[in-house]
């Protein structure tokens, strides 16, 4: 079982995120949805008594927001060498369509615990067919479901909602989990279940050291 680094919204997943898993996070722009990507990429790292799972992260960035620094600060929050950690984060830029599937497909070969995309909106904007572009999401997010599973890892998907082709209903029926985020005062941000339906919310906290119960 994976943690998130916050103990509210690990309760409201049902104690973490346990492979194989795909979650989606959702939210508008500066909610915490690459914060949150940042901070697990540092969590599965850690031993398995303190949540983590001793392995590494794929880290596929698809609009150039990885940020090494906060994975430095996030990593000495959790007491773990800041060095190390960034090396067992591989990075690996897909702004297109075809870069990105091709990072998904390289996956059985990093040996990794996590896969992130950040985010996965970004390349399936299609100005001439909205259609065409949730149908390739959805059949993308179909291929993440498979190697999910027969990987037995974790998969996190981060969506900007507003402005952008959405994925359902083609990405739903494959998603296990999502979350959504709403900004709240300051740097505060409630997170609600979404899929499967919850009423259940808890709220984070954005800081220095990661994304933290508010």
């Amino acid at each position: 079982m994976l943690s998130t680094g916050a103990e509210c919204l690990d309760a409201l997943l049902d104690g973490g995120l346990k492979a194989p898993v795909l979650l989606e996070v959702v939210g508008a722009p500066a909610t915490g949805k690459t914060q949150l990507c940042h901070q697990l990429a540092v969590m599965v790292q850690l031993p398995r008594d303190r949540g983590g799972l001793n392995g590494r992260a794929l880290y596929v960035d698809t609009e150039g927001t990885f940020r090494p620094e906060r994975v430095v600060s996030m990593a000495r929050y959790r007491g773990l060498d800041p060095e190390k950690t960034l090396e067992n984060i591989i990075v690996v830029e897909a702004r297109s369509v075809v870069n990105l599937v091709e990072a998904v497909l390289a996956l059985e070969g990093f040996e990794v615990d996590l896969l992130l995309i950040d985010s996965i909106a970004s390349p399936f904007i299609f100005p001439r067919s909205i259609g065409e572009a949730r149908r390739s999401w959805g059949r993308l997010v179909a291929l993440l479901k498979r190697l999910s599973k027969l990987n037995r890892i974790t998969v996190v998907t981060n969506v900007e909602r507003g402005g952008r082709a959405s994925g359902d209903p083609y990405t739903a029926m494959w998603v296990d989990k999502r979350i959504k985020l709403t900004n709240q005062s300051g740097n505060r941000v409630d997170v609600s279940l979404t899929l499967p339906y919850s009423v259940k919310k808890c709220r984070l906290m954005i800081s220095e050291e990661g994304v933290l119960q508010g």
